[in-house]
């Protein structure tokens, strides 16, 4: 888990990428984006875990341990922006490194304007518990938990993650945290005097107790004062409650019970044309699309009785439009689905045979 530094006069410690978002109505301006060689939180002067969080998420990258996360619905892992792009598995529960349910990820999904919160979707429904959203007032002086594996002193690189998963119990605080810190959208998290976040974290639940369980509040991000050295001043942790109906737009109701409903294929965006036989079309609208993130493309193309219409997927290359995925059935209606990395895209639908109208829908990730 990486928890990222910001260039020194902005912030000192930073993580995020994402989309354009607006939260309870109003756009709010996204942190500065931070590069890579963050800071990447443990958990300093903490103790070993003293029970199983089976909501405890370790986000790996082809086996490789990187940030925490926390499992919200059996589908699905909330973490840090900044922590995804190569997860690849989730170890979800345990209280070692190679502890825990696997489960692999089959998208990423980053976080709303550009803030360090993301959804890692599972390619199966977990069977461990997870973690309720909190409604509970996250003020200042509020008691929380912090926990997560990695280095355990605070200086960068000064030793490795540590098998056992540790936690702190810690307090909010009103102020201490500078790094462009959004009290709407962010907790300030009293980590100092030798024990707090550090170096390995990120995306790491932090939690408190309601309702006789432990809840979500929080999602470790970076350091409050952008200080090199952990644990010397407070942390900057997402705010997840603050982003539930961002987060309930991919996972459905999470309040609701049972299992996530998959959602309807094809409905994030619908184009419509007409063609004539031989002739073919650009979408969305003559033009082309970016995505900044992994994920699924997909395309359902329905079109006239009796004709045979076919669909290409297209990533531009660097110097041509290239054929990543296509659906060339001799029918009306072809799906295709993809799997891609960020990039330009575009959709081509060609009328092998026949003429008149067609709707395309897609989704993007």
């Amino acid at each position: 888990m990486r928890l990222r530094t910001y260039a020194a006069a902005v912030v000192a410690a930073a993580l995020c990428t994402g989309g354009l978002w607006a939260l309870n109505g109003t756009a709010q301006a996204a942190p500065p984006s931070s590069t890579p060689g963050d800071v990447q939180p443990y958990i300093i002067g903490g103790d070993p875990a003293t029970e199983n969080y089976p909501f405890y998420t370790k986000l790996l990258s082809n086996g490789s341990f990187g940030c925490g996360g926390s499992l919200i619905a059996p589908l699905w892992v909330v973490t840090a922006d900044h922590c995804i792009g190569s997860v690849t598995s989730v170890r979800i529960g345990g209280t070692t490194l190679s502890s825990g349910e696997s489960r692999t990820v089959v998208q990423q999904i980053a976080g709303p304007n550009g803030y360090d919160i993301a959804l890692l979707k599972l390619g199966s429904a977990s069977t461990q518990t997870p973690i309720t959203i909190t409604a509970t007032p996250l003020t200042a002086g509020t008691a929380v938990r912090i926990m997560g594996h990695g280095q355990t002193c605070p200086t960068r690189g000064c030793g490795s993650a540590p098998s056992q998963l540790m936690q702190l119990d810690t307090t909010l605080l009103s102020s201490g945290c500078t790094a462009n810190f959004q009290p709407n959208y962010e907790l300030c998290v009293g980590d100092s005097s030798g024990a707090g976040a550090c170096y390995g974290d990120s995306g790491g639940p932090l939690v408190v107790r309601a309702n006789n369980r432990w809840e979500l509040g929080g999602a470790t991000s970076r350091a409050g004062q952008g200080q090199p050295t952990c644990a010397t001043a407070p942390s900057i942790y997402m705010k997840v409650p603050a982003f539930k109906s961002w987060i309930e737009t991919h996972t459905g109701d999470l309040d609701g019970g049972g299992p996530d409903p998959e959602p309807t294929l094809c409905s994030e965006a619908t184009y419509t044309g007409s063609l004539n036989s031989g002739a073919a079309a650009i979408q969305p609208n003559g033009s082309y699309y970016q995505s900044t993130t992994s994920g699924t493309h997909r395309g359902c193309l329905t079109g006239p009785s009796g004709a045979d219409f076919d669909l290409y997927l297209q990533k531009w290359n660097g110097s041509t439009w290239a054929n990543v995925k296509s659906g060339t059935t001799a029918a009306a209606n072809e799906t295709v689905e993809y799997a891609g990395t960020a990039g330009y895209y575009r959709w081509r639908v060609h009328a092998y045979s026949g003429s008149g109208s067609y709707t395309l829908k897609i989704d993007n990730p």
